[in-house]
């Protein structure tokens, strides 16, 4: 990313007004723009300077915008720049292609500016907690390499360890084959579970959790068979709450002719490291407006259930939901009023649905609900029972009391009774569906 200004967005499209009207958001925005309008000059660009993202057409002469994205994923220099295709079109294949071939996001043309800077925002915010993470671990790594070093040097130099050892904030141990404390050595006592004096003599075992504690002497055996140095990570709860992460390195230090051996444990806290990986997480996953899950995170569990209820037989279910004539109350009220219709609408489907249902952001005002262990019976029931509610639900807005009706597409497998489906099929069904619905009247349930 550019360190001296904001970062470079990459938009190609073959049309002169939608690369002038993208350029000028993003510009307004604080980005740097370049532009191509096929997909060889698109290619060409990002690998002469590198983008941080770039948005991406399908429909375009030369290369279309899925060959393109295949090619800069197979590209070294430009497999890791986040691909936002921008189309018009609409259809699951071109959606499916678009994100087995690498996209991280689809906005579907005609696109709202608020929603292409809110998702723009959103993929770069990830991008900088990938870099601040990669920053810690080298960060972690080197001063973890300089230990190793020095302990190589350790039985000609036990003299110098604990200065060396105090130089940092860290805790190390000198510790037998039983797991037994021999020597403590640290200038950060209050990583201590216990004061360093009552340490001494004491087992592991003693002072930490079962569980980890056997985790750590099956690193220290393994260190001691093997003689290479090991590395684990384990956690440790604290008195007020929480937990503390911790990465320990256990190197041989000393192997007698009696089989009596000593081991060095040096151990580091990474529970900033473990926080940030988990909020990297979480921003991959999670739809940045409604909180629920984003597409690429409800296909990915979506694919492992389907796989689970083939595996066992067992049946298996989608229902599609769409807001009904959402685009006029964005017309009438504003975006903002319509944000709050969709996150309206998501909590209330939250309270609705099992623990084990999952629900996702397909995008725009399309949302996918997977039901395990239900067949086609009970999930129309149960479509129809959210249909109501969500019907007679009174939304408080600044514009007032506002309601909503949705449309449902409903599509079911019972692995049991043969069928032969993969989960593409069950989506197309459950489109197929919502569409009818939407031919019905739109309020209303369809199975597909």
């Amino acid at each position: 990313m550019d360190k001296n200004g904001g970062e470079t967005i990459l938009v190609v499209d073959d049309m002169l007004e939608n690369t002038t009207l993208l350029a000028r958001i993003l510009t307004s925005s604080g980005y740097k723009v370049q532009t191509a309008n096929n997909g060889l000059d698109a290619i060409q660009s990002a690998q002469k300077a590198p983008p941080d993202l770039i948005l991406l057409d399908i429909s375009m002469p030369i290369l279309d915008g899925i060959e393109t994205c295949r090619q800069l994923k197979q590209n070294q220099r430009t497999s890791d720049i986040p691909v936002i295709f921008i189309s018009a079109l609409d259809d699951i294949e071109n959606k499916v292609k678009a994100f087995q071939e690498g996209g991280v996001d689809y906005i579907i043309k005609p696109f709202e500016l608020e929603e292409v800077q809110a998702r723009v925002g959103k993929h770069l915010d990830i991008l900088n907690l990938r870099a601040q993470l990669q920053s810690l671990n080298l960060e972690l790594t080197m001063r973890v390499d300089e230990l190793t070093r020095s302990h190589e040097l350790l039985r000609e130099r036990e003299s110098k360890l604990n200065a060396f050892i105090k130089a940092f904030p860290s805790l190390s141990f000198v510790i037998d084959e039983e797991g037994r404390y021999l020597e403590v050595m640290t200038s950060e006592a209050g990583l201590l579970v216990v004061d360093s004096d009552q340490l001494l003599g004491r087992l592991i075992s003693d002072v930490i959790p079962f569980q980890e504690a056997m985790q750590i002497m099956n690193a220290i055996q393994q260190a001691i068979e093997r003689g290479t140095t090991q590395v684990i990570e384990y956690k440790i709860p604290i008195p007020a709450g929480g937990e503390r992460w911790f990465e320990a390195r256990i190197a041989l230090m000393e192997k007698n002719q009696d089989g009596h051996s000593k081991v060095v444990l040096v151990v580091n806290e990474i529970s900033e490291r473990v926080q940030l990986y988990r909020e990297i997480q979480r921003l991959a996953n999670q739809d940045p407006l409604t909180s629920c899950f984003n597409r690429r995170h409800f296909m990915m569990l979506a694919e492992q259930e389907f796989q689970r209820a083939a595996r066992y037989k067992r049946p298996f279910s989608l229902i599609f939901v769409d807001i009904d004539c959402f685009k006029k109350f964005n017309d009438q009220y504003g975006h903002q009023i319509g944000d709050q219709l969709l996150c309206s609408l998501v909590n209330l489907c939250k309270k609705q649905l099992r623990s084990i249902d999952i629900f996702g952001r397909y995008g725009g005002e399309e949302f996918l609900i997977l039901m395990p262990e239900t067949g086609a019976d009970d999930v129309l029931q149960a479509a129809e029972r959210l249909r109501r509610k969500i019907k007679n639900m009174d939304i408080e807005t600044t514009e007032g009391k506002l309601s909503i009706t949705v449309s449902m597409g409903v599509s079911s497998i019972d692995f049991s009774a043969g069928e032969i489906l993969i989960l593409d099929d069950l989506l197309k069904r459950a489109d197929q569906a919502l569409y009818a619905a939407k031919a019905a009247g739109r309020n209303c349930v369809k199975a597909g």
